[in-house]
């Protein structure tokens, strides 16, 4: 049940209970419902914000005051008014369920769930607090338990589309997404509005399910009021899909018609620079350093395509802005990057020193810094950069590129079986990555596992063939950003 109809179904169910101050006050409460009827919902406030002064301690008034406030968007003041009402009479359902359905809109869960408990103490068969109750176990994460309360009460989801898109997410988060599908593609045709529609699509993202979210985001694609929001999700899904040509092309004609938002601008610097067209990313990158000045993560884009394009001293600049509007482990191990690359490695050293201590427990500092470390190649800074590559390793089981490093390095001092450990490790966690097959090919080799050395170099062969492949048909699909 969406907000407005929940509120409202409220106000008309408690218009029976005015009366109870004096007539001036049922006269005042009878026009808000008048009001209320017809939508205007301004005139119903100040009817009710009368009755109220003239009966301050009438709870059905209080509830209705709080409604209206709700509908009109104006969740904080509504609680206030609708908790009022639950103090002067702790046993009216109508109130507490209000209350209830506000806190939840607030994201106050706890308070929801202790409201909607204890109406469902007192009527196991509150179906509204059964609904509401649902939708609050969704978002406090509570999948099982909103499935089961909302699986209750199938006439009631089966009517509110974000019934449907709270149920979905819970099916998807307790590995039912055939069912979370078969509720996400109703929504069209409910009908639900496109915000709510927009909903679903973002919960079949985070589900990774992009073929539905591309589906569901199109719907809406010339009604949703967020023209920018829509297109850059639509592009986003065609990107995870592998789509990264047709993505560009979205993007492209997004903001050519002036519809793209931050994300786009950042998704098209990535698809750009992923299909080395460094001086397009650049372009694009400057224009969303432009349009968004205060975007941290613009700069630090801006940053990382210029490293690509040996524009380290700009990339210094860059990074150092993004700094300044965020400092977070990613923007500080950025800067140090950039400033070794520009040849300020003491500086660079110091504030990869730095970062550590401010975030000790990020992996990915200690790969970079660990990586970076090897190219000095002096014993200290080799010794150094193993401690950071294994420490990487204690911090995150999962770190890929401190095992491909350590694996280099037990290779070039003949220690071939360390070696093969850590390839084997990282194969498992990155099948996909080209580099691993060959290197562990060269270690079959030195162990005299010709065979096995033969299938790695395989898989290496066609891998990189399905890599050439993949940039071969970007490349001839590809836009070029006017």
């Amino acid at each position: 049940m969406s907000r407005t109809a929940f509120f409202f179904f409220a106000i008309v169910s408690a218009a029976p209970l005015f009366g109870q101050g004096a007539s001036s006050a049922q006269d005042h409460a009878e026009k808000a419902v008048q009001f209320a009827q017809r939508g205007d919902l301004k005139s119903a406030e100040t009817e009710l914000r009368k009755a109220v002064e003239m009966s301050p301690n009438d709870p059905s008034l209080l509830t209705s005051l709080g409604g209206i406030l709700g509908m009109e968007g104006d969740l904080q003041q509504a609680n206030v008014y609708l908790s009022r009402a639950v103090q002067v009479s702790p046993a009216d359902a109508v109130s507490r369920r209000n209350l209830a359905a506000n806190q939840w809109q607030l994201g106050r869960l706890k308070d929801a769930h202790e409201n909607l408990d204890r109406l469902l103490r007192v009527n196991p068969q509150d179906r509204v607090a059964i609904y509401l109750l649902g939708m609050v176990a969704e978002r406090e994460k509570n999948y099982a338990r909103s499935i089961t309360l909302l699986e209750s009460i199938p006439e009631i989801v089966q009517r509110q589309p974000e019934a449907l898109v709270a149920l979905a997410s819970s099916y998807y988060h307790t590995s039912r997404a055939e069912e979370a599908q078969s509720l996400l593609k109703k929504l069209p045709g409910v009908p639900a509005k496109p915000q709510v529609i927009f909903m679903g699509g973002r919960v079949a993202m985070d589900a990774r399910d992009y073929v539905l979210a591309e589906a569901l985001f199109s719907v809406i694609r010339s009604t949703y009021l967020d023209t920018a929001a829509v297109e850059s999700q639509i592009a986003f899904a065609q990107y995870r899909q592998g789509h990264t040509a047709v993505s560009e092309q979205t993007l492209v004609a997004a903001m050519s018609a002036r519809h793209a938002n931050r994300e786009a601008y950042l998704l098209l610097c990535k698809v750009l620079a992923e299909r080395g067209a460094y001086d397009g990313a650049l372009r694009v990158a400057n224009e969303a350093v432009e349009a968004f000045p205060d975007s941290d993560e613009a700069l630090s884009t801006k940053a990382s395509i210029e490293m690509k394009l040996n524009y380290f001293s700009q990339a210094v600049s860059s990074s150092q802005k993004a700094v300044r509007l965020h400092l977070c482990v990613e923007t500080k191990r950025e800067l140090a990057v950039a400033e070794w690359r520009a040849g300020a490695r003491q500086q660079a050293m110091a504030d990869f020193e730095q970062t550590l201590r401010q975030f000790p427990r990020d992996s990915q500092t200690r790969v970079e810094f660990g990586t970076l470390l090897l190219e000095d190649g002096s014993p200290e800074t080799r010794g150094r950069a193993i401690e950071l590559l294994k420490q990487a390793i204690v911090t995150d089981d999962s770190s890929v590129e401190a095992r491909y490093q350590l694996a280099n390095i037990e290779l070039a001092d003949g220690k071939f079986q360390p070696a093969l450990e850590f390839l084997e490790r990282a194969i498992k966690l990155e099948p996909n990555d080209s580099r691993l097959h060959f290197a562990i090919s060269r270690v079959y080799r030195r162990l005299g596992r010709n065979s096995d050395a033969d299938k790695e170099m395989a898989s290496y062969q066609e891998l990189k063939a399905a890599e050439h492949t993949a940039v071969q048909s970007d490349s001839a699909l590809g836009t070029q950003h006017p």
